[in-house]
């Protein structure tokens, strides 16, 4: 009889440790943030806190208003696929605006700033992509990352008519699930 009473505690203890431990996973679970606001719940959710920052809805996802001191756009994008319905917010975009005139002065104001907050970018991507008259160009991506998610700034090309800015929040596009990624790559 002593030895079930043992069993048995010493079973609970070790569930309550691995309560303790998924509880502090998921309440340790940390997003990125995107003018001061983590990237975390739903659309409408972020929407109110990004309307309450002075944005303007203009359609289901996406908001204008200003940023950094530039007009712009914010779509707010979701986790969900095809597969799997989801309208928890993975990332947020920022497109900016302005003309072409203006666009690399944003791009390289933008790349300033975020050097100064997050340090030197980890990665400067150089790609060629097409534009609407077939003629190619070059376009460049800075990538800065931290433990919660990546930052990207791309300048859309050269004599590109935007700039996209966009906040990718890992917990919500990998999930608690990175473990399994790994093993699939």
């Amino acid at each position: 009889m002593q030895h079930t009473n043992l069993n048995i505690k010493t079973m609970a203890r070790i569930t309550l440790f691995i309560l303790a431990m998924l509880t502090s996973g998921i309440l340790n679970a940390q997003h990125i943030k995107f003018m001061g606001i983590p990237i975390e719940g739903t659309s409408d959710e972020l929407t109110t806190k990004l309307e309450e920052k002075g944005f303007k809805k203009i359609t289901r996802n996406g908001l204008r208003g200003t940023f950094a001191g530039y007009n712009c756009n914010i779509l707010l994008n979701t986790a969900g696929a095809s597969s799997h319905k989801s309208d928890i917010v993975a990332n947020i975009t920022v497109r900016f605006n302005e003309y072409e005139i203006g666009s690399m002065d944003i791009f390289h104001n933008l790349s300033k700033w975020l050097t100064v907050k997050y340090g030197a970018y980890d990665e400067c991507q150089d790609y060629y992509i097409k534009d609407s008259n077939g003629d190619y160009k070059i376009s460049i991506n800075r990538v800065w990352c931290n433990e919660y998610g990546t930052i990207v700034l791309n300048d859309g090309g050269k004599g590109g008519k935007y700039i996209e800015l966009t906040y990718i929040d890992r917990e919500n596009t990998t999930g608690n699930n990175g473990g399994k990624l790994l093993e699939d790559l």
